[in-house]
């Protein structure tokens, strides 16, 4: 089986990603196993996998948490100033195409007549592969918004270049399929999944833990996903933008906290959410300092938020309180401070000058979140020309989300600064807390939030921090300074450079997708929807 699991990753790394060749599984076979697993197996396996590996410590924590200004790190800012791991890269585009085989052999042992059967034991032979393709769409969304072009792979596109997944037809090396044509292809995958999905039916018996098992709950999730993906490229094909979008709300899009779409996680460390896992041994990550201040109403014009109460907890609460479940939460904004952003002697500052992440989110069965309705009514409300309702509407359903009590909400919503574009997404941004890595993609298409540190900026330590440094390490203020990397950036970089690895095992078709960028395989290539 050793032999097996190098083959397989040595494929995958190269992005010849599929099931293994008939040889390979026929030398392989376990008597004492069943041959066919059972697709709600599969199934919750893959989302499990992906959840665990997109939002990990790594790859969310030190990446796009930190880069959008959520989270801080404690110990060291290398990340907060853009010089993420190569790892993080790696880890991205390799685990993506990874779980990409588990989805597509749901797909494959529903749609092969000796085993279409048997599937259907699971559920629905049409809402399991309807449930799959939802995922590879939301999976591939991420990998390109990160890369630019990548090695596709779709379930009913014949489109040439979407080679990722044919092993068994001798493709090797895939070619990197043009992001254009992705974005294209996942609002057709996410179209034709929602219309394919009976209602009447269940999904999966047992497995599914995003809706377990609910088919109207995945339809509504597919068309809530056209309004985020259709939206990204609103920039650049307006109609195709509002054909898609308009095409969702009829078929219909989530209409309550209830539909979130969110990965469960046990109690259990074995079974916890990723960061949970970041945070057993190790204090690296406190609520930063832009994000705090905007929920105290210090930055932007917004007014003090109740949200920050539960996103985060006092300073006088230490981390074994937190991951406890015992933290005294108290009402008083004064009691909170954010980790200072990006600055390089965080390592020196008392840990009681900052606010660590509530046990909202600190916690082993954090359900980590793919989309929710918030979103979905500041999306209508951008289509709907930053519309009041929709505005409002969004920021109700997110204080609900995070346990907001009704008067303070109705508080909150009646006094909102009137709907433009800058108020609606502030907004969305503060909605999009512990989803790093759309908030990321939202800023590179908008430009928004606008209360970020900049690169370059003088930025003030509250006086707590600056009486808590020793004499040897007091300042009163720091410039956030990026890097250094190379090229130099005056914003968030606007993409990851290819994994290195790629060079060797695909260069060729990667040489060719980097020419295809602005600047080639740099962080200061913009993608084709990045048009702000």
């Amino acid at each position: 089986m050793k032999t097996k699991f190098y083959i397989i990753m040595m494929l995958v790394i190269a992005g010849a990603f599929t099931s293994c060749t008939d040889d390979l599984v026929d030398l392989n076979i376990n008597p004492n196993q069943p041959e066919v697993v059972p697709t709600a197996n599969i199934f919750a396996s893959a989302t499990k996998d992906f959840t665990d590996f997109s939002r990990s410590g790594f790859n969310e924590g030190r990446l796009t948490l930190p880069w959008m200004q959520y989270w801080g790190q404690t110990a060291y800012a290398d990340e907060d100033r853009f010089l993420y791991r190569e790892s993080t890269a790696e880890s991205l585009y390799t685990n993506t195409y990874l779980t990409m085989t588990d989805f597509k052999a749901i797909l494959d042992l529903n749609t092969n007549e000796d085993t279409r059967e048997t599937a259907a034991a699971s559920g629905n032979n049409d809402n399991q592969i309807a449930a799959s393709r939802i995922m590879l769409a939301y999976m591939f969304y991420d990998l390109t918004n990160f890369f630019g072009d990548v090695p596709y792979y779709s379930y009913g596109s014949d489109n040439e270049t979407f080679q990722a997944g044919q092993l068994n037809d001798g493709v090797l090396s895939p070619v990197f399929a043009a992001q254009e044509d992705i974005y294209t292809d996942i609002l057709k995958e996410l179209r034709e999944s929602a219309d394919m999905i009976n209602e009447g039916e269940i999904v999966f018996n047992s497995g599914d833990n995003i809706f377990n098992g609910d088919a109207t709950k995945w339809k509504k999730f597919a068309n809530s996903l056209i309004l985020r993906v259709a939206t990204t490229i609103k920039g650049v094909d307006a109609g195709a933008y509002q054909t898609a979008f308009d095409a969702a709300i009829a078929s219909g899009v989530m209409t309550s906290n209830d539909d979130n779409a969110s990965q469960a996680y046990d109690t259990a460390d074995a079974n916890s959410s990723p960061l949970w896992g970041a945070f057993l041994t190790r204090t690296d990550f406190a609520v930063a300092a832009p994000f705090i201040e905007l929920l105290k109403g210090e930055r932007g014009n917004f007014d003090q938020d109740p949200r920050l109460f539960q996103m985060a907890v006092p300073i006088s609460v230490d981390i074994e309180d937190v991951k406890s479940g015992t933290a005294a939460v108290t009402m008083d904004y004064d009691d909170y401070l954010g980790v200072p952003y990006a600055f390089r002697n965080t390592n020196f500052l008392d840990r009681t000058t900052y606010s660590y992440p509530s046990s909202n989110v600190i916690k082993p069965d954090y359900r980590e979140m793919l989309m929710e309705y918030a979103e979905v009514q500041f999306l209508i409300s951008e289509r709907n020309g930053f519309a009041q309702a929709n505005y409002e509407n969004g920021v109700t359903a997110s204080m609900e989300k995070w346990g907001v009590p009704a008067a303070d909400i109705a508080t909150f919503v009646g006094n909102l600064p009137a709907a433009n574009q800058a108020n609606v997404l502030n907004q969305k941004y503060i909605a999009l807390y512990m989803q790093g890595h759309q908030a990321y993609t939202e800023y590179r298409r908008t430009g928004f939030p606008d209360i970020l540190v900049q690169v370059d900026e003088t930025v003030a330590l509250a006086q707590e921090q600056i009486d808590g440094l020793a004499p040897e390490n007091r300042v009163e203020s720091y410039v956030f300074e990026a890097g250094p990397v190379d090229p130099s950036v005056s914003d968030l970089p606007f993409r990851l450079r290819y994994p290195q690895v790629l060079q060797t095992l695909n260069g060729a078709n990667r040489d060719a997708a980097a020419a295809n960028l602005s600047n080639g395989d740099l962080i200061i290539s913009k993608l084709f929807w990045d048009v702000n």
